[in-house]
């Protein structure tokens, strides 16, 4: 992780990357801008909202303790393709590097690393999407066998870093919460690649993309469903996959915050998510600060880069 994103984690007011905790979950404590949906039904409470066995944030950059909850962040960027920057630096992943930059899991529970050629990922029960939908194995399946074995999606087959002398691994689905990938020789990239800015996603909120996807659901319904000039389900589909780019306010995520604001626009407005997985010690679900607003500057005000 650069600079800028260390800096930026600092500011947001949770760790970048969480340590491991073994002691008992603290008792937990609503997050007080929640309070009110909660009162109302429109959320549940906070323990019901985060998994079994949330990720426990221990250890900070810059060696500073537990936060306070509330506030906004204000940000200027440069254009609205900078909604990507929300994806790196929320840095939420599969697998992290922690403030020692050891690799520690993060939406995963566990995972083991047999020789290199063997990974075993453990999910965390009654982990959510920001929807308030379940996490599951479900959501790494569809993305192996319908987006990145899909002729149509991916016409040129899985990603480079699945690929290990052309081959692909053997995935296996062992529960909802555990899943298998296995290759024939050591895949030495296949952990880091988690791990980076910019990672490499082996999931996909199913729920929602099975709507626009033909596999799942006739493409008449989907040409109807879907807003814009798209002439077929190929278009509309990876113009809403977009993990990365951040900029389909219908996708759920995993991340600490939700975009709210449809691209392009002047000022894009995130909410926090309140699903997300890490928590602190004193129990207070992060992230700290409630929102974070992204202005594009006017052009003159950003330095033209060589």
């Amino acid at each position: 992780m650069n600079r800028r994103a260390m800096t930026t984690a600092l500011l947001l007011g949770f760790a970048a990357g969480p340590a491991l905790a073994a002691d008992p979950l603290p008792v937990m404590k609503e997050t007080p801008s929640l309070v009110e949906q909660v009162k109302s039904g429109a959320l549940p409470a906070v323990d019901k909202r985060i998994p079994q066995q949330p990720q426990v944030v221990k250890k900070f950059y810059g060696g500073d303790g537990p936060g306070q909850q509330g506030g906004q962040l204000n940000m200027l960027v440069a254009s609205a393709r900078d909604t990507r920057l929300m994806t790196i630096y929320s840095y939420t992943r599969l697998i992290v590097h922690d403030p020692d930059f050891k690799l520690r899991p993060d939406i995963l529970e566990s995972y083991t690393d047999k020789d290199g050629k063997e990974f075993t990922f453990k999910l965390r029960a009654g982990h959510k999407w920001s929807d308030g939908q379940p996490f599951t194995t479900e959501d790494f399946r569809y993305f192996w066998e319908d987006v990145a074995n899909n002729k149509d999606l991916s016409p040129s087959g899985p990603n480079v870093e699945l690929l290990v002398d052309g081959q692909p691994p053997k995935v296996e689905i062992i529960d909802p919460l555990t899943i298998k990938y296995t290759w024939e020789k050591p895949n030495p990239y296949f952990i880091e690649s988690q791990a980076r800015a910019a990672p490499l996603f082996l999931f996909r909120p199913a729920h929602y993309l099975k709507r626009f996807h033909a596999k799942y659901t006739p493409e008449a319904e989907i040409m109807k469903a879907a807003k814009g000039g798209q002439t077929n389900w190929v278009a509309i589909y990876r113009r809403l996959d977009v993990m990365y780019a951040n900029d389909n306010v219908d996708l759920p995520t995993l991340n600490p915050w939700v975009n709210t604001t449809a691209s392009p626009a002047q000022r894009y407005v995130y909410v926090r998510n309140p699903y997300y997985h890490r928590i602190d010690e004193k129990g207070q679900q992060l992230p700290y600060v409630d929102r974070v607003i992204f202005t594009v500057a006017a052009a003159n005000l950003v330095p033209a880069k060589a």
